[in-house]
């Protein structure tokens, strides 16, 4: 006689409840470990975030105070170059009025002329890049000391325009005030005549002889010597093993990367790379070209973060380093600073050392509170198993084989209501609920939907002549046919009778047309099973903004239409 019987009703309860004990302490102690693990996750997550946001905001912070400095020494040293020649230009023009005053009653004025040219033709400052130049107010250069061979020519009779506009410039501001500054593009002496570098000079005008004075400097030569004493003093700083945070500079010579990007102007971590040209193909230890994402960043907005794995200073093991790069547009660098991750890797490690232990706690705790259940109640419970088993195994046999049931049946329903019974294609209900679907989509997207319509010429015909079978044969046919070409987004159904219709999203007219007329000379070149060749017509169109469903199909049907009259066999747009 069988144990599980009504009798026993209580018994089985009572065993129920011992499994159950046992399955909510298991599950009450999984949740309780998989909220352990989510709050860690949760806890080191905010602890990234917040670490990476200081970093990056002491980064930036560090890099665009750099910039400020360099930017700073930058404008000063002009500041200090229009001072140093505006000085230089009274020197020259207070020497040229003293020679005239003291020899203005007792020679020629040809002679003092003399005297002061050679007076100030051997002076020389800046590294011997500074010189005094005269020219008269007619234009007649006096004084040229880089070329002494261009001395007496006119510059009215230059064949370079903007020579003779700068000086123009230049005898305004005598003529005028009498002095200042002029700040033009203009060739070095000995270089290349097309190569122009921006120079800045002062003009004075000296009045007994007409003439305009001036002294002038490169700014560039000014500009290179500040760039050398900025990378000196910051190749010169040795990188604190502690924090290992210092600055590097590019110098950037294509922004869209290459094997010769940039050259490498501050790295006191990597002195072997000063000087040297840089490629952005470059990886670091987990393969990644930080250097790409860093350029993207430049080009997008003048400034990016980049991780990357990086050897740190005072030794060889790559940690993972967070840097910003700004960009300075005034001299092409690229000026950044880096600091690496590996206190955050300690902290980290840390708190997963501690979920490891508290989980295993929880575990052990666990053990041992389901073992002794277990223990206590594993006796009645093997009596009662076998029984329990079977039981819940017969209802679920039954379940089983009703859901299947189930399932075969609505499987079957759902491909009747949607499909065309003869050629499996989907049927007129199912394609006119995917095409509400497709309008409202183009409706909301702005993109483009057309269909095509086509039907079988002359199908009655062939129906009279060969037999409804061979009829129902080719519309088989043709829809296997039709199936293999359309794309896997179109929609393909039965109409009616011989009727099909295409629904082609993302597609207009003219894409379309081409589609149905390839398809339709495939139809006419395909063998059917009859003796007698197969050709459809077709009406094509485009969905037009706020038309309904029924004027989009009735226009294509028109197109058909008109297919038909003009001959059958054709493609017709509207």
């Amino acid at each position: 006689m069988s144990f599980i019987k009504e009798d026993n009703i209580g018994k089985i309860s009572f065993i129920g409840s011992i499994i159950i004990v046992v399955l909510l302490s298991t599950l009450l102690g999984s949740i309780f470990i998989h909220d352990k693990y989510n709050h860690f996750q949760k806890n080191l997550l905010r602890v990234e975030k917040s670490h990476t946001a200081v970093q990056r905001e002491r980064l930036q912070s560090d890099v665009k105070m750099q910039i400020q400095r360099i930017d700073s020494w930058r404008t000063g040293s002009e500041r200090n170059l229009k001072d140093s020649i505006k000085k230089r230009a009274y020197e020259a023009h207070a020497i040229a009025q003293n020679l005239y005053q003291k020899n203005k009653d007792h020679k020629s004025l040809e002679e003092i002329q003399f005297g002061i040219i050679e007076a100030l033709r051997p002076v020389r400052f800046n590294n011997d890049r500074g010189y005094v130049f005269i020219r008269s107010t007619q234009g007649d250069s006096v004084l040229y000391p880089p070329d002494p061979g261009r001395e007496g020519l006119n510059v009215y009779l230059s064949t370079h325009p903007d020579r003779i506009e700068l000086f123009k410039k230049m005898v305004n501001i005598t003529q005028g005030v009498g002095e200042g500054f002029v700040k033009y593009q203009w060739p070095k002496p000995g270089g290349n005549e097309s190569e122009r570098f921006e120079k800045i000079t002062y003009v004075k005008h000296c009045e007994p002889f007409d003439w305009v004075i001036g002294i002038g400097e490169y700014v560039a030569d000014v500009e290179e010597k500040i760039q050398q004493n900025i990378i000196h003093q910051l190749n010169s700083i040795v990188p604190d093993v502690n924090s290992s945070d210092y600055t590097f500079i590019y110098q950037l010579h294509d922004m869209n990367g290459g094997d010769e990007f940039a050259t490498m102007l501050v790295n006191p971590n990597r002195l072997d790379l000063l000087g040297k040209k840089i490629s952005d193909d470059y990886t670091d230890a987990k393969g990644n070209m930080f250097r790409k994402e860093m350029l993207q960043g430049i080009r997008d907005k003048s400034e990016a973060f980049v991780t990357y794995w990086y050897k740190q200073p005072g030794s060889e093991a790559l940690v993972a380093k967070l840097s910003y790069f700004k960009y300075y547009p005034e001299w092409n660098w690229i000026v950044a600073k880096g600091t690496y991750l590996d206190h955050l890797d300690r902290r980290i490690a840390e708190m997963q050392t501690g979920l490891r232990q508290e989980t295993k706690s929880t575990i052990r705790h666990l053990l041992y509170f389901v073992i002794t259940t277990c223990i206590l109640f594993l006796g009645i419970g093997y009596l009662f198993s076998k029984g329990i088993h079977r039981l819940f195994a017969g209802y679920k046999t039954i379940q089983k084989e009703q859901q299947e049931e189930l399932e075969r049946v609505n499987a079957a329903l759902t491909i009747q209501a949607t499909t065309d019974s003869l050629t499996h294609l989907y049927n007129r209900v199912y394609f006119n609920k995917h095409l509400e679907i497709e309008i409202f989509r183009s409706q909301r997207h702005g993109s483009s939907l057309s269909l095509f319509i086509f039907d079988i010429d002359k199908f009655k015909q062939i129906n009279d002549t060969f037999g409804h079978l061979s009829g129902d044969d080719i519309l088989k046919d043709l829809s296997q046919l039709c199936q293999t070409n359309i794309r896997s987004t179109d929609i393909l159904a039965r109409w009616g009778g011989e009727e099909f219709v295409v629904l082609a999203p993302e597609s207009d007219t003219k894409k379309t047309t081409i589609f149905a007329e390839k398809l339709r000379k495939q139809i006419e070149e395909h063998p059917f099973s009859i003796a007698q060749k197969v050709t459809c017509s077709f009406g094509v169109t485009q969905y037009r903004e706020g038309e309904d469903r029924d004027t989009f199909i009735n226009r294509a049907d028109e197109g058909l239409y008109e297919a038909k009259a003009g001959g059958r066999n054709k493609v017709v747009s509207l």
